[in-house]
Protein backbone atom coordinates (compact mmCIF):
# COMPACT_ATOMS: atom_id res chain seq x y z
CA UNK A 1 0.00 0.00 0.00
CA UNK A 2 3.14 2.30 -0.49
CA UNK A 3 2.53 5.61 -1.75
CA UNK A 4 -1.05 5.75 -1.73
CA UNK A 5 -3.00 8.71 -1.39
CA UNK A 6 -5.40 8.60 1.99
CA UNK A 7 -5.84 12.10 2.40
CA UNK A 8 -8.68 12.61 5.00
CA UNK A 9 -9.73 8.97 5.02
CA UNK A 10 -11.72 7.77 7.97
CA UNK A 11 -9.73 4.61 9.15
CA UNK A 12 -10.96 4.49 12.64
CA UNK A 13 -10.53 1.40 14.63
CA UNK A 14 -9.04 -0.03 11.09
CA UNK A 15 -6.27 -3.11 11.25
CA UNK A 16 -3.46 -2.05 9.71
CA UNK A 17 -1.17 -4.03 11.76
CA UNK A 18 1.98 -5.03 10.01
CA UNK A 19 1.11 -2.89 6.33
CA UNK A 20 3.66 -0.71 4.66
CA UNK A 21 2.52 2.38 4.48
CA UNK A 22 5.56 4.03 3.01
CA UNK A 23 5.14 7.48 1.43
CA UNK A 24 1.51 7.43 1.92
CA UNK A 25 -0.30 10.71 2.14
CA UNK A 26 -2.50 10.20 5.47
CA UNK A 27 -2.58 14.10 6.36
CA UNK A 28 -5.74 14.79 8.02
CA UNK A 29 -7.29 10.82 8.17
CA UNK A 30 -8.63 9.39 11.09
CA UNK A 31 -6.85 6.74 13.03
CA UNK A 32 -8.41 6.86 16.12
CA UNK A 33 -8.29 3.25 17.98
CA UNK A 34 -6.54 1.63 14.98
CA UNK A 35 -3.93 -0.67 14.79
CA UNK A 36 -0.50 -0.03 13.30
CA UNK A 37 1.88 -2.09 15.11
CA UNK A 38 4.92 -2.84 13.31
CA UNK A 39 3.75 -0.41 10.46
CA UNK A 40 5.91 0.93 8.11
CA UNK A 41 4.80 4.65 7.87
CA UNK A 42 8.95 5.85 6.37
CA UNK A 43 7.96 9.28 4.96
CA UNK A 44 4.49 9.08 5.40
CA UNK A 45 2.52 12.44 5.51
CA UNK A 46 0.61 12.06 8.59
CA UNK A 47 0.17 15.60 9.06
CA UNK A 48 -2.91 16.79 11.56
CA UNK A 49 -4.12 13.14 11.21
CA UNK A 50 -5.66 11.43 14.69
CA UNK A 51 -4.40 8.69 15.95
CA UNK A 52 -5.72 9.08 19.61
CA UNK A 53 -5.67 5.65 21.87
CA UNK A 54 -3.71 3.66 18.83
CA UNK A 55 -1.61 1.07 18.69
CA UNK A 56 1.88 1.48 16.79
CA UNK A 57 3.63 0.13 18.58
CA UNK A 58 7.01 -1.12 17.07
CA UNK A 59 5.85 1.09 13.73
CA UNK A 60 8.87 2.76 11.20
CA UNK A 61 8.16 6.85 11.08
CA UNK A 62 11.71 7.66 10.30
CA UNK A 63 11.37 10.69 8.49
CA UNK A 64 7.74 11.31 8.60
CA UNK A 65 5.60 14.29 8.71
CA UNK A 66 4.10 14.42 11.73
CA UNK A 67 3.37 18.19 12.40
CA UNK A 68 -0.16 18.65 14.13
CA UNK A 69 -1.04 14.74 14.90
CA UNK A 70 -2.40 13.98 17.17
CA UNK A 71 -1.43 10.75 19.48
CA UNK A 72 -2.63 11.54 22.23
CA UNK A 73 -3.39 8.06 24.48
CA UNK A 74 -1.45 6.03 21.78
CA UNK A 75 0.78 3.52 22.30
CA UNK A 76 4.10 4.05 20.39
CA UNK A 77 6.49 1.73 22.05
CA UNK A 78 9.66 0.74 20.72
CA UNK A 79 8.23 2.92 17.47
CA UNK A 80 10.76 4.82 15.50
CA UNK A 81 10.45 8.42 14.83
CA UNK A 82 14.17 9.27 13.73
CA UNK A 83 14.07 12.63 12.39
CA UNK A 84 10.58 12.64 11.66
CA UNK A 85 8.88 16.38 11.86
CA UNK A 86 7.00 16.57 15.12
CA UNK A 87 6.55 20.29 15.28
CA UNK A 88 3.09 20.81 17.00
CA UNK A 89 2.14 17.13 17.14
CA UNK A 90 0.94 15.97 20.58
CA UNK A 91 1.65 12.91 22.46
CA UNK A 92 -0.48 13.62 26.08
CA UNK A 93 -0.59 10.72 27.50
CA UNK A 94 0.99 8.35 24.94
CA UNK A 95 3.49 5.37 25.87
CA UNK A 96 6.65 6.19 24.58
CA UNK A 97 8.69 3.39 26.53
CA UNK A 98 11.40 2.29 24.30
CA UNK A 99 10.72 4.85 21.48
CA UNK A 100 13.69 5.81 19.28
CA UNK A 101 12.52 10.29 19.94
CA UNK A 102 15.56 11.38 18.16
CA UNK A 103 12.85 13.03 15.69
CA UNK A 104 13.26 17.09 14.68
CA UNK A 105 11.15 19.74 16.53
CA UNK A 106 10.94 17.84 19.23
CA UNK A 107 10.68 20.96 21.72
CA UNK A 108 7.72 21.95 19.84
CA UNK A 109 5.70 19.00 20.34
CA UNK A 110 3.60 17.99 23.75
CA UNK A 111 4.53 14.98 25.58
CA UNK A 112 2.87 15.97 28.78
CA UNK A 113 1.87 13.16 30.50
CA UNK A 114 3.97 10.56 28.06
CA UNK A 115 5.54 8.01 29.72
CA UNK A 116 9.41 6.86 28.80
CA UNK A 117 11.87 4.58 29.85
CA UNK A 118 15.07 4.43 30.31
CA UNK A 119 15.31 2.36 26.77
CA UNK A 120 13.67 5.33 25.16
CA UNK A 121 16.20 7.96 23.19
CA UNK A 122 16.04 11.42 23.03
CA UNK A 123 17.92 14.13 21.88
CA UNK A 124 20.84 15.06 23.63
CA UNK A 125 19.98 18.39 24.66
CA UNK A 126 16.33 17.65 25.32
CA UNK A 127 15.11 16.65 28.69
CA UNK A 128 11.65 15.34 28.51
CA UNK A 129 10.74 15.84 32.40
CA UNK A 130 10.79 19.94 31.57
CA UNK A 131 8.12 18.96 29.01
CA UNK A 132 6.28 16.98 31.51
CA UNK A 133 6.99 13.53 30.42
CA UNK A 134 6.68 10.69 33.20
CA UNK A 135 9.74 8.29 33.91
CA UNK A 136 8.53 5.04 34.87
Amino acid sequence: MDELNLHRAILNRANLSGSSLVKTNLRGAELKESNLSRANLTSALLMVSLFENSNLESSNLTKANLAGADFSHANLSNAILFKADVWNANFKSANLKGANMLCQRIEDANIEGALYDDSTIWPASFNPLEYGAIKT
